[in-house]
């Protein structure tokens, strides 16, 4: 999970349940597996261009959002795009971790 605190907000928001509901009753197959022919519902909704790169919250807004940026997804389709994203996993985290600190090193030493 992320811990983006704008993220984090728009992903609680009424609109976000409401958008993922409707991306996934458009498109209730996982779109990777349904292009390979395989039939397998979608249980999770995928931003394509992740939310959480974007720089300013009014993009990150624009990003979670927007329909073409979503894509339905099984649970081990979204596990899988995350970790060839290098999103996830121990490395992910540790990488992740040594960002935060160098921000706080420069913001506040």
């Amino acid at each position: 999970m992320s811990r983006d605190k704008t993220y984090i907000k728009l992903i609680h928001k009424g609109r976000w349940v409401k958008l993922r509901a409707a991306k996934l009753s458009e498109s209730p197959l996982c779109e990777r597996c349904k292009a390979e022919g395989i039939v397998r519902p979608a249980t999770e909704v995928h931003h394509v261009i992740p939310v959480e790169d974007a720089p300013a919250d009014w993009e990150k807004e624009r990003l979670m959002y927007d329909l073409s940026n979503l894509m339905s997804l099984c649970h081990a389709c979204h596990v899988e795009v995350h970790t060839k994203m290098g999103r996830g996993g121990k490395a992910y985290a540790r990488r992740k971790a040594t960002e935060q600190t160098e921000r706080f090193k420069a913001k506040f030493m």
